[in-house]
């Protein structure tokens, strides 16, 4: 899903932070799961329900950002990005809270989704961000790259802002770097593009990201399964960065990309929860199939924007996968998520 919210060393050298990345990623016991919360709110981390999901486990959040946001945090029309997400960084650490940040194109301008990002741009931006926010330990390049933005046809640049970010990594021994989290619909196309970038990489590619809404509210593990075999991921790791049941999207989404909720014309209040339900039950039940590859999965979200007005059955803005409805009762799939994935 795309977030629009107000996301020459010696060989030698190169070698060794490889080695480090390597075992950053190995780190989770085998055929374990760590879960997560990607949401693009601060206020969730206060709200009881998210305390109860931590209380039962839930210990890391997904944030996705513009790259460059804390380049702009002094412009009057842009700053919004970077209070945004120092406001959610204090919120997710207050909470004891792990972040993994994702990063998006740039902040500068409404053209954002087709400007060219040079890897020293994003390098300068990078290292302005970890000396903002040490504690950060978990990134990962782009969001959904071969769906949106500069990279979804030039899978290359990718690749090698994925060798460039590693070099600079290699002393952090805590760190772990995806090179994105990848849209999933067809799982040949998603791999030839991991293919792609791999190769242009030059290097092993230890972590993928991966968001695949389709797979999981359809109730199947086909595409998936495709991804997680393919010659570029199969020895690697993968977060799920992204993914969980929906309880509606915008009328277009719907018609376009119809979920099985759609074409089973699931449109009352039990009907979309019983399908978000299931579909968030099937998500664990990817999560337990692969474990082996599989290592962290995130949610989202907590809830969509609050509405106390909202009336069950009715859509809330684009998007509502959230485990709260919109005036901020618990729905079916928050009680499956603390009592049986956490």
């Amino acid at each position: 899903m795309t977030h629009t919210n107000r996301p020459t060393t010696s060989r030698v050298l190169l070698a060794a932070g490889l080695a480090t990345l390597a075992t950053a990623a190995a780190a989770p016991a085998a055929g374990a799961t760590t879960w997560g919360l990607a949401d693009q709110k601060a206020s969730t981390f206060t709200h009881p329900a998210f305390q109860e999901l931590r209380s039962a486990g839930m210990k890391t959040a997904r944030y996705t950002v513009r790259y460059d946001a804390l380049r702009y945090k002094n412009s009057r029309s842009l700053k919004y990005h970077a209070e945004n997400l120092d406001a959610w960084l204090k919120a997710a650490d207050a909470a004891n809270v792990r972040p993994l940040v994702t990063f998006w194109v740039t902040a500068s301008n409404s053209r954002s989704l087709k400007k060219r990002i040079s890897a020293s741009r994003f390098r300068t931006e990078f290292k302005r961000f970890r000396k903002a926010y040490p504690e950060v330990r978990d990134f990962s390049l782009s969001n959904e790259p071969n769906l949106t933005g500069p990279y979804k046809r030039d899978p290359g640049a990718l690749g090698r802002l994925y060798r460039t970010i590693s070099k600079d990594l290699r002393g952090c021994g805590s760190c772990r770097l995806l090179v994105g989290d990848l849209h999933l619909t067809s799982g040949k196309a998603t791999a030839d593009y991991a293919l792609k970038v791999r190769r242009a990489a030059k290097m092993p590619i230890r972590i993928w990201g991966l968001n695949n809404y389709n797979d999981v509210n359809d109730r199947r593990s086909t595409q998936t399964a495709r991804f997680l075999r393919s010659s570029a991921v199969r020895n690697a790791k993968v977060w799920i960065t992204e993914s969980g049941g929906v309880y509606a999207r915008k009328s277009s989404s719907e018609r376009k990309n119809p979920f099985l909720a759609q074409r089973r014309k699931a449109t009352s209040d039990g009907a979309r929860e019983r399908y978000q339900y299931d579909a968030t039950r099937y998500l664990n039940t990817i999560a337990k199939r692969y474990r082996r590859q599989i290592q962290r999965v995130y949610v989202y979200q907590l809830q969509s924007e609050p509405n106390p007005t909202w009336r069950p059955g009715s859509r809330n803005g684009s998007w509502d996968s959230g485990l709260l409805d919109p005036r901020g009762q618990e729905r079916r799939s928050f009680g499956y998520v603390v009592k049986h994935v956490l």
